[in-house]
């Protein structure tokens, strides 16, 4: 393999393991980051304190909440596999 040949793949392999930057998106994905991110965030209040109220306080409304995390979970992972 020659020189030039090594630096083309080495560029390909670098362009495809690039993280995207901020700067890379377009008003929409931004907006559906900050979605997923606030979804996110509320997921895993709801399943620590859905944890703590299940453990502590009451079996059902601690699955209640667990459940309801659980939703929000799913309605996250809609959103990045079907890039709505």
């Amino acid at each position: 393999m020659t020189n030039d040949n090594a630096q083309k793949i080495d560029e390909m392999v670098e362009t495809q393991m690039r993280h995207r930057r901020p700067d890379d998106y377009d008003n929409k994905e931004r907006m559906m980051l900050k979605i997923r991110n606030v979804l996110n965030i509320v997921f895993m209040i709801l399943a620590v304190v859905g944890a703590v109220i299940y453990v502590k306080v009451d079996l059902e409304t601690g699955g209640w909440i667990i459940g309801t995390a659980v939703v929000i979970k799913t309605v996250e992972v809609a959103l990045r596999l079907f890039k709505v």
